[in-house]
Parts: C-alpha cells; structure tokens; sequence
C-alpha cells in the first residue's frame, strides 16, 4: 500500500485531492479528479526514490511553500515528452517573418522548453536559413530537464527522422552511441528556470514566443494567467506560437490568429 493510499479517507482522496490543489496553485497544471490515479502512482514514485517519507510529509513541505519540494515535484508532474523539429510547419513560417520583417537579430523565447530539442530545432532552421544574428531564451519549470538540457546529450532515439545532413553539421557522436550538440549552438541559447504561473519581465521584448503543447494541461484561469504573463514580454506585432493540436477558448484581445496555431500580438 502506497504512502498515498494510507493518508487517503476512503472515497474521499484527501490528500490526492489537497496535492492537486497545491499543483494547480503553484504550476497552473489542472489535475482532473480522472487523473489521480496517474498522479498517485507519479508521487507514490516519488515517494519510492526517496523525495518524501509519505504523503503527510510532502504536503506538509508544499503547503508551507518548500521551493525544494515544488521543484522535486515539477519533475514527477510535468510531461516532458518532445523530439527535434516537432511540428516543423511553424519553423517555416518563422523563417519567413524573418525576412519579411528584415529583423537584425530576433529574439525569441522557448517557453516549456523541456530538454532542448524546440530551441536547439530553431537554431538548426534559422542557421540553415542563413539567419546567423539570433538569440533564444529557453524557459521551463523542471530543473532537471533543464540539467539534461545543458548537457546537450541525446540518445539517438532521439533524433529518429532527423535529416542526415543536420545530425553531422549539428551533433557529435558520443561513445556510447549517444550524440552530443555542438558547442557553437549553444551559443544562441540562454537557459532560464521560470514558472508561467508567476509574473516575468524580461529586459528586452521578444519578436517570438514559442509556447507549443503546454496550455492544455492549464484550465481557463490558468491559461489566461499563462497568457498575460507571456504577451506582456512580446513586443507589439510579435508572434505567439502554440501546439497545432491546441485552441485558446476565449483567447484574449491582444492575439490575432494568424494561421498555422500563430498568433500576432496586438497592443
């Protein structure tokens, strides 16, 4: 019996139900009550490597606001599913405004960039554009993507359907048959630890925001609440770039749909 399951009424799944609250407070990531039997058996694993004694402690950590035990949590509750040139058609499109707006030196921002492959995926395409002036600032919540991230190792089942030509002007070959970004493409990157959930400014506004399969484990309050916080970092006639399966309901004012799930900021 899980940590979970002893702390936890019958029919009542308190602290289920008190954890997912703290989750939804912290992150904006809404677990719906038909999700808590994933979210058991994420935190009943957290419980097993050793993070917390059981279900008491942790929700004793999280509710007296435990940065170490939130962000413990982030990396058991948040999805980190990706792959390089995931959904390449927005990659196109940015390119394209590129020119078309003879920008000098785009900004853009990966927002739940995860282990890296969207930011190092755009580097790639801008290069081989010959879009050689540009800096990407990669953003998530989970510090130990971001560790992954920084190491820039990935396993070749990684970079399945990669072009050929990419993995050898791009990657190194590792020893253990892992292959290992190249130096000067990390150049372009700046790596942050940032929380949709709580206000940023960055110095700079961004001439793009990507922001791809992220709003829909949010719910409507969390959503807006992502939503204003990025768009107030985005220059006006910058793009917002979503998932392709994704749809804001009641998008705010400020986003025009621009075709291809882009949207222009309009302020």
């Amino acid at each position: 019996m899980s940590g979970l399951e002893q702390n936890t009424p019958p029919g009542g799944g308190f602290r289920l139900e008190q954890i997912a609250s703290l989750i939804y407070r912290k992150f904006g990531i809404f677990v719906g009550k038909n999700k808590y039997q994933r979210l058991e058996l994420r935190l009943s694993d957290m419980m097993r490597r050793g993070y917390c004694a059981d279900a008491d402690e942790l929700y004793a950590r999280l509710s007296a606001g435990d940065e170490n035990s939130f962000e413990d949590l982030a990396g058991f509750v948040t999805t980190c599913h990706t792959f390089f040139f995931r959904e390449p058609e927005q990659f196109s499109v940015l390119v394209s405004d590129i020119r078309k707006q003879r920008l000098k030196e785009p900004l853009i921002w990966c927002a739940a960039c995860s282990t890296g492959e969207e930011p190092y995926s755009i580097a790639m395409t801008l290069l081989d554009a010959g879009i050689s002036s540009f800096h990407i600032v990669a953003s998530d919540v989970n510090r130990d993507v971001l560790a992954s991230f920084n190491r820039g190792v990935y396993g070749e089942n990684r970079c399945t359907g990669v072009d050929s030509g990419v993995l050898r002007r791009y990657f190194t070959p590792e020893e253990n048959g892992c292959l290992r970004i190249n130096r000067n493409l990390r150049g372009y990157l700046s790596i942050k630890k940032i929380n949709l959930m709580e206000p940023v400014r960055f110095p700079r506004l961004f001439d793009y925001v990507f922001c791809r399969n992220v709003f829909i484990y949010f719910d409507a309050v969390s959503r807006s609440a992502a939503l204003r916080n990025i768009t107030a970092n985005v220059r006006p006639d910058g793009m917002l770039f979503i998932g392709q399966s994704e749809v804001l309901l009641d998008e705010p004012a400020c986003l025009q749909k621009a075709g291809c799930s882009a949207y222009i900021v309009r302020k």
